[in-house]
Formats: structure tokens, sequence, C-alpha cells
């Protein structure tokens, strides 16, 4: 696909390929199982005090690993934040700023990077870094046109070196999803969507248990993502639902057209298939040598402010559930260190012994993760591009931000001009706009220019969500990114 390579881009590529040498393969490098349902925001945990369905599975994981109160969806939205994850990158450099586009590959993505190590690498489930359907169109009052299988990615460098492939770009019917392999003929699964992902995965680690090549696997399930109806979910998952659902102190007028009960009910469904997964590691004997990462890519508004949906700086949209499981090497903790989706792939890379390519934007936590290191970032730059989730948009459903998130405050910049501040250690459902009244408190000032900062390192000008469109051809492959 056509894209533009800048001489800081092309010079940080070749020491990325250089530092991503692979090493030789060891059979004491530790497998990798990424669990990665989609929107699921944190306080809905047990572990976190979530109230309106159970999730034992998950909370026997935290209570087994490192569980994050900082887990950050730095851009709350579906290809923005799994393309941070692949890439390590700030979304202004690798192009992932709104859905539906087919992201430029650097050949040091997480497979990549994983691949060339030594490991067996797989993807299941939901990618969404590709045009799929919207190939074709830039504007909602143009349909693209039809194409045969637009959600297959086929085998090459739009897969970001993953080899074993059972997946699909995007589609939303659980009951009957379709996927993937290395063709484009439509495949079937036999069983709910989650359950048949998760019989693929525990295949998958089977066929290499007794191999002499550890695995990388990423498990994406596209519920509790919407569609939420009874026809799409699970009705013993269902049934395990709170008939009466606790509310968060910001909603105020729920929507019960919204079926918010299946919401509920498919966050079940992961939880029982995380403990399936757990169980056959605990079996196989796999794992004490495996670790295993549970999270996702953005919260859920739930009608907290007034919104359902995410592409929002609010804790509902931002905060995530984020799970690392590596037994004895990292004890069992509650972290509050500021984690975000860029870091997965340097401190994961870290953590088996790999070399992290030269443009990854993100930072290796490793060391404070097995407890060697003290030192952790300050702030984290949140984002949101577009205003809307499919189109180079300006002012519309979602208006474009940008937002500075520390331990204790969210800062945020709106393109029109207001600004909000929250103390969320003293206002955890952001009721308060510090910057309201007049007479904002000092940290405010300290805050802006922390942003300032933040956008410079992101080479991220803060621009009008229509100047994203001028970057894509119309079958939204990328002309050039951010220099």
């Amino acid at each position: 696909m056509p894209y533009k390579m800048t001489r800081r881009s092309l010079l940080a590529t070749a020491a990325g390929t250089l530092a991503a040498a692979a090493k030789p393969a060891s059979a004491q490098k530790p497998n990798v199982l990424f669990y990665f349902p989609d929107q699921v925001r944190a306080c809905e945990m047990g572990y976190n005090g979530g109230q309106n369905i159970a999730t034992p599975h998950i909370d026997r994981l935290a209570s087994q690993g490192v569980t994050f109160r900082n887990g950050i969806s730095t851009c709350p939205l579906c290809t923005p934040y799994r393309a941070m994850l692949q890439t390590g990158r700030w979304p202004s450099l690798s192009g992932g700023v709104m859905n539906w586009i087919n992201l430029p590959s650097t050949g040091q993505s997480m497979g990549d990077v994983f691949s060339r190590g030594g490991y067996d690498t797989g993807y299941i489930g939901k990618w969404h870094l590709a045009a799929g359907k919207f190939a074709g169109s830039l504007s909602r009052d143009v349909e693209p046109p039809e194409r045969p299988e637009p959600e297959f990615v086929p085998p090459g460098p739009a897969r970001m070196g993953y080899q074993y492939w059972a997946a699909y770009n995007f589609q939303s019917d659980w009951m009957h999803a379709l996927y993937y392999r290395d063709t484009p003929e439509r495949l079937i699964m036999p069983r709910y969507e989650t359950d048949s992902e998760t019989d693929m995965a525990i295949d998958f680690m089977r066929a290499r248990a007794k191999g002499s090549k550890p695995f990388f696997l990423t498990v994406a399930p596209h519920p509790p993502h919407p569609p939420w109806s009874p026809k799409q979910t699970l009705a013993e998952d269902l049934a395990r639902v709170s008939k009466d659902l606790y509310w968060r102190p910001n909603v105020k007028d729920r929507n019960p057209s919204k079926n918010s009960r299946c919401y509920y009910g498919m966050i079940g469904t992961s939880d029982n298939n995380l403990g399936r997964m757990m169980k056959f590691l605990d079996e196989s004997g796999l794992a004490e040598n495996t670790i295993v990462v549970f999270s996702t890519d953005h919260g859920e508004m739930m009608a907290s402010h007034g919104r359902y949906d995410k592409m929002v700086p609010y804790v509902e949209a931002t905060d995530i559930p984020l799970i690392i499981r590596w037994p004895k090497h990292l004890k069992p903790a509650k972290s509050d260190m500021l984690y975000t989706p860029m870091d997965h792939l340097p401190t994961l890379a870290s953590l088996c012994g790999l070399k992290i390519p030269g443009i990854v934007n993100g930072k290796d936590l490793s060391a404070n993760l097995l407890g060697r290191s003290r030192s952790e970032p300050d702030a984290a730059l949140m984002m949101n591009f577009t205003s809307h989730w499919d189109y180079a948009e300006t002012g519309t459903t979602w208006p474009e931000w940008r937002a500075v998130r520390t331990k204790q405050y969210t800062y945020v910049k709106w393109l029109a001009g207001s600004e909000e501040l929250y103390d969320n250690a003293a206002d955890p459902y952001q009721m308060k706009n510090l910057m309201e009244g007049g007479n904002p408190p000092a940290i405010a000032a300290k805050l802006r220019a922390r942003l300032k900062d933040l956008l410079h390192d992101a080479h991220d000008e803060f621009l009008p969500g229509t100047a994203y469109g001028e970057w894509l051809t119309i079958d939204r492959n990328f002309k050039h990114t951010a220099s």
C-alpha cells in the first residue's frame, strides 16, 4: 500500500530491524496468552467492586497477578487502541487515528517481534486494523463499493507477523460469527463467538504444549461490544446478571432500549472462557511458564455523563481492566503505575528476552513489574482524533479532545477550546469540573504545560478530525502520517 516514509521513520525502522534480530529459541522463554475481549470497563470487574455480574475467573487471575488501577485506554476507540497495542507507537505516527483504515506495516509490530524471536504466533478473533467494507469511501454520504469477503485479511504484511490466523477484521453476529484462515473462504464458528474462539485457542495451545518453541497467542472476542440483545447473548449468562442493575452516581437517565443487562451477560461469557483457558493451562502444565494478560481496548459509558459508547475522556471509557500473571516471576500485587496500550509491546518483549524495536514509543515497564525499578511514567497522553468513529469528521457526535492523565488528575482540552479538570482521587465519578468557576487550582497550569510537551513527543498537532482524511486514499490506505 502507498506509504510515505520520512527520513526519521526510515532511520528508525532500520534501527528497529537491527534491534529486533532474532535470538535462538529457548525452551525457557515464557509463553504469552493475551486475552482481549472488547469494550470491558474496569469498574465492572468483581475485584474492582463490580456488582452487576460475577467474574470469579477474572478475580482469581487478579489474585494471582499484578492488577493495574491505572490501566488506560489512551484513545478509547477500537482501531486506535489496537494499533497502539500492535505497534507500540503513537497513533499520529502509526496511522491508527480512527476505525476502518489499512494500518501501514513496518515489520516491527508485536507479531513480527515475537515471530522473529522464535515464537509460534497466533491471532484469533477481531482484528479491526484493515479498511474492510469501508474501502472505497471516506464519506458517510457515499456508499463504498461491494466487494467479496471484505473482512478477510490476507496473509502477508497486513497480518503484522502473526503466523496462525483464525480471525476477521470486523463482524457483529455473535451467534454465527464468521472468520477466515489463509484463504478468503468464509468460515462460520460452530458455537457462540467467544466460546468458539476459546475452543480454537485451547487447540492452538495443546498442539504446542510439548513443542520446542514458545507461543504468543492473542484471543480477541468481539463481545461484549454491541449489539446488545437477548438474541446475541447466551441465555445462561444473561440469567446470571443482577435483575436490578447498579448504576454509577453520575448516571441521571437510563435508556432501557439499550438492553444493558446483555452487556453484563456477555462479560460473564468472557469470564467463563478465561476460566476455561486457565483450567487448560493448569492441567497441561503450561501455567507456570505462561504470561497471561487480561485486558480490553476501551470501556463503555453506560449512561454516565449522559453518554453511551466511548470516545470521551471520562473514566468509564478510559479505565480498563489490566492483569498480568506470570507465576514465580511476578508477585501478586496492586499497582497504581500508569500503563498505556503502547507499553505492552516493549514490556512483553523484554519479559520474554526479546529486543525492542527502535521505532517503539511505548515504555518498557518490565523492571517495574519485576520489582527492580521505582521509576515510573508521571503522565499519559489521551486523545480522540476524529468526531466520528468511522469517518474523518470534526465537531459532530464525539468532538475531538486531548488530555493528560496522571495518577490523581484528568485534564482535558477540547478542540473548540474548553477545558475540564478532575481530581480522580477525591472525585472518582468526575462530577466536579475544577475548571469551572473562574478560579482553577494551580495544578491546571502544570497540566497544560505537560500536555504541550506530550503532544510534541507524540508528533501530534491537535488537528481537526477532517485533517486525517487528507492522510488517506479513497481505499483508506495511508499516503502519509505525521512526520
